[in-house]
């Protein structure tokens, strides 16, 4: 019969509690940037000196997504530098689909939220489908009462204004023909029934 003992390990547990309880911590805030665009936001931070295994990036059910780091110091090893940063995420993103990137060379984590794509209801359907049939239609109206439009003289007018336009333009150019020939054949008359000075009557 073997028997075990849970001292050593428990020894063990309290030597790192003791070494981690004996560190001291120096926080800091990164310097973060938003990228928006159509299809997603990205969140780069600024993380020069940590490793992609030092970092923790976590979004929870309650719409927060949490990121951490820790590292040591270089020149102090009972000394690390840590943040914690937590972000609102929008309500229009898929938290299922955020992805974290780390980029050790320039040390840039980037986070990519992409944004819900919002399928539309039947009934959004239907109220497009009318509108553009309502759209369509205005636009055929009003394209056939252009085509029933002329010109006059610049101005844009039915065809039955049109119509009467010229027929008084026609009746005062007849008018004034009418008139101008009257006058002369009056003139004509006038002059020929005339006396003449020089014709004399001999008794």
């Amino acid at each position: 019969m073997h028997s075990y003992s849970i001292f050593p390990y428990l020894s063990s547990y309290l030597s790192a509690m003791a070494a981690a309880g004996n560190r001291l911590y120096e926080d800091f805030e990164p310097l973060c940037k938003w990228h928006s665009e159509e299809a997603k936001d990205t969140l780069d931070i600024v993380l020069k000196g940590f490793k992609k295994e030092q970092l923790k990036v976590q979004a929870n059910n309650r719409g927060i997504l949490e990121i951490y780091g820790e590292r040591p110091l270089e020149l102090e090893a009972s000394k690390r530098t840590r943040f914690r940063k937590k972000v609102n995420l929008p309500k229009d993103c898929n938290t299922h689909e955020i992805q974290a990137k780390f980029s050790q060379a320039n040390g840039i984590l980037s986070i990519v939220i992409p944004k819900k794509v919002i399928q539309p209801s039947a009934k959004d359907k239907e109220n497009k489908t009318k509108d553009d049939g309502t759209s369509s239609e205005a636009g055929r109206e009003q394209k056939l009462g252009l085509e029933n439009k002329g010109s006059v003289w610049g101005v844009r007018i039915s065809k039955r204004r049109a119509i009467k336009v010229a027929v008084v333009a026609v009746a005062v150019v007849m008018v004034v023909v009418i008139g101008t020939q009257i006058a002369k054949l009056v003139h004509r008359h006038s002059r020929h029934v005339a006396p003449d000075d020089d014709y004399v009557v001999n008794g």
